[in-house]
């Protein structure tokens, strides 16, 4: 009978014990949350910049699936239905989802993480109008527009836009 009162005792413990360590450990480690758009059963470890997407793409010249990760530099502020991420300091990926999706129209500056693939494509002058006019540019900027142009874009099958810490 003491042999299993001492048992018990120090069973409790032990438990005890792991409990406090795995909720130190826990505190220690910081959960990030995501507002999720579309397809949210992506993984975000190893994503990559829109700079390396640009630079493997460019490598390989085909349809390029990839996870990127960067901040939203601009999006439709009318519906949300398109939104761009900096390659650079004066050049930005652009990224839609097919009407999928819509992201928040003050997403703008916000860190996301996104799935889907990189293709070439080219973009007709009245699309490049309509997303000048999306954003909120000048008349002025939108007339000036004359000229399609061709780049790499991402379709994004889903997004998860980081929720800032409350700390």
């Amino acid at each position: 009978m003491k042999h299993l009162l001492i048992a018990s005792i120090a069973t409790i413990a032990l438990i005890s014990c792991q409990s406090a360590n795995s909720e130190q450990e826990n505190s220690q480690e910081e959960v990030q949350a995501y507002m999720n758009f579309g397809d949210s059963t992506f993984a975000v470890e190893n994503a990559l910049t829109a700079a390396a997407l640009i630079q493997e793409f460019e490598s390989t010249g085909d349809t390029l699936y990839s996870t990127v990760a960067g901040e939203i530099t601009k999006v439709c502020t009318v519906k949300g239905c398109w939104m761009a991420t900096a390659i650079d300091s004066s050049e930005n990926l652009f990224v839609d989802y097919d009407y999928e999706f819509l992201l928040p129209t003050n997403s703008q500056g916000q860190n996301m993480v996104m799935t889907g693939f990189a293709y070439w494509d080219s973009t007709s002058v009245a699309e490049l109008q309509h997303y000048a006019e999306d954003r909120g540019a000048s008349e002025e900027e939108i007339a000036a527009i004359t000229e399609p142009t061709g780049e790499v874009k991402f379709k994004a099958t889903g997004v998860k836009i980081l929720i800032p810490s409350e700390e």
